[in-house]
C-alpha cells in the first residue's frame, strides 16, 4: 500500500471509530433523558435521579441559602450542588472541544435548570445586601463551596489570598473524589502545568504539561499548579477509592485530568476516565490522541450491584468530585489563614456508604454537618 493509501485508510478507520463513539453517546443521552423524565419506573427513585429538584431560580436560591456554611464580615460561603452552572444552562465555563461529546455535558440536564447567577438577585434580597458577587465557585460538574462577597473590597482581598497562595506554593483548594482505583502513587505532591492540545476530530483537549517554557507561561498557554493527593480509603473488593486532592487551579478540568493521570479517574467522569485502561489486571495510560480515550467509563461489575444500577449504565452516575475546603491565606484584619469547609452532598455520601468507603457513623456525622451547616 502506498503512503497516501495508508494515510487514507487510517483516516477512514479513525472517522468510523469516532462515529461509533458518537453513536454510543447519543444512545446514552436518550437513555438518561428517559430516566430523568421518569419514564423508566425501575430507577425512578434512585438517588442519582434526585439531583435537580429546583424548577425555578427562587427554589435554587432558597436551597443555596439553606446550605450556608460561613457568613462573616461580608464573606459568605454556600454549597453549590452538582450540575448547577455559574451562568445557567448555556454556560460554557471551562469548556473544551470534547465537552459536548460526553454524557455529563449540559444537554442531559433538565432544560430549565437555573444557574448560580440566575439565583443571585434572589440571594441578594434574602441576605438584605445591595451587592453580592461570586468570588469563587467550583465547576459545574462538581459539588462544593461557592464563595460570595458583599463588596468589591472583600472580593479584592480574597483575590489577594489566591495570589499569596500561588507565591507561597500553597494549594488552597481541597477536593474529595470517589475514584475507580487507587492512585499511583498512593500519596504524591508536585508542581505541574496544564494546557490544551489539538487532537484531530476532537478539537482542543486538556493535557498535563511536564515540560514547558517560560514563554508559554507568559503567553498563558500553560497554567502551573501545585497539586497533592492522598488516598483516604480504599475498598479492595470493588477497587473504589476515596481520595483527597489539594490544588491551586481547576482550569481546563485540571482535577479530573490529574486523577486520570494518577490511574484513578473520578467515578462518573466520562470525559477523561478513558485515558486509563486496565489490561490483564494492569492499569495503563491511553494517549488523548487515541480515540479509545474518549469512550465512556468502564467500571468493575461490582460497582453496579453496589450502586443499585443495571449493568453498564455508567451514564447515570454523576461525577463524584466535591470542593470540601477553601483556605484563604492571611485573610482579614488579623492576617490569619481562614479555612472554610463544606460536607459532601447526600448522593456523594450514599455512594461512599454503598462502596464501603465510609462507615455508617462516618456518613451520619457528615450528614449531620450538612444539615446543621
Amino acid at each position: 500500500m502506498t503512503t497516501a493509501g495508508h494515510a487514507k485508510a487510517t483516516k477512514t478507520h479513525s472517522e468510523k471509530k469516532r462515529k461509533k463513539i458518537n453513536t454510543s453517546k447519543q444512545q446514552e443521552f436518550l437513555l438518561r433523558n428517559k430516566l430523568l423524565k421518569g419514564k423508566d419506573t425501575t430507577l425512578r427513585e434512585h438517588m442519582y435521579l434526585k439531583l435537580y429538584p429546583w424548577k425555578t431560580r427562587l427554589a435554587l436560591a432558597e436551597h443555596l441559602k439553606s446550605s450556608e456554611v460561613y457568613n462573616q464580615d461580608g464573606l459568605i460561603a454556600l454549597c453549590k450542588p452538582y450540575g448547577v452552572a455559574q451562568f445557567g444552562k448555556c454556560d460554557k465555563e471551562n469548556s473544551t472541544g470534547i465537552q459536548g461529546v460526553h454524557t455529563g455535558g449540559w444537554s442531559v440536564l433538565p432544560d430549565d435548570l437555573p444557574g448560580v447567577m440566575d439565583a443571585l438577585p434572589d440571594l441578594r434580597l434574602m441576605y438584605g445586601e445591595p451587592e453580592l458577587q461570586v468570588v469563587k465557585s467550583t465547576e459545574r460538574w462538581s459539588s462544593g463551596l461557592i464563595i460570595l462577597s458583599t463588596s468589591p473590597k472583600i472580593t479584592e482581598n480574597v483575590q489577594k489570598c489566591w495570589k499569596r497562595s500561588k507565591t507561597l506554593e500553597e494549594a488552597p483548594l481541597t477536593f474529595w473524589a470517589v475514584t475507580v482505583g487507587l492512585p499511583i502513587p498512593v500519596s504524591h505532591a508536585t508542581k505541574i502545568g496544564i494546557k490544551t492540545e489539538y487532537v484531530e476530530n476532537m478539537g482542543n483537549v486538556p493535557v498535563l504539561a511536564k515540560k514547558y517554557s517560560q514563554a508559554s507561561l507568559k503567553r498563558g498557554e500553560v497554567r502551573l499548579s501545585v497539586v497533592e493527593h492522598q488516598a483516604l480509603a480504599f475498598n479492595k473488593e470493588t477497587q473504589a477509592g476515596l481520595v483527597q486532592v489539594k490544588t491551586q487551579t481547576t482550569k481546563h478540568h485540571f482535577l479530573r485530568v490529574w486523577l486520570a493521570h494518577s490511574y484513578s479517574p473520578a467515578l462518573g467522569d466520562n470525559h477523561f476516565s478513558g485515558r486509563v485502561h486496565t489490561i490483564s489486571g494492569k492499569r495503563l495510560h491511553v494517549s488523548p490522541h487515541n480515540l479509545v480515550s474518549y469512550e465512556p467509563q468502564v467500571l468493575p461489575d461490582s460497582f453496579y450491584s453496589k450502586l443499585q444500577l443495571p449493568p453498564r449504565k455508567t451514564e447515570l452516575i454523576p461525577c463524584h468530585l466535591h470542593l470540601s475546603q477553601v483556605q484563604l491565606s492571611k485573610f482579614g484584619k488579623e492576617k490569619s489563614d481562614l479555612i472554610i469547609s463544606a460536607p459532601p452532598p447526600e448522593y456523594f455520601m450514599w455512594t461512599c456508604k454503598q462502596l464501603s468507603l465510609m462507615s455508617e457513623n462516618d456518613v451520619d456525622e457528615q450528614n449531620e454537618l450538612r444539615i446543621n451547616s
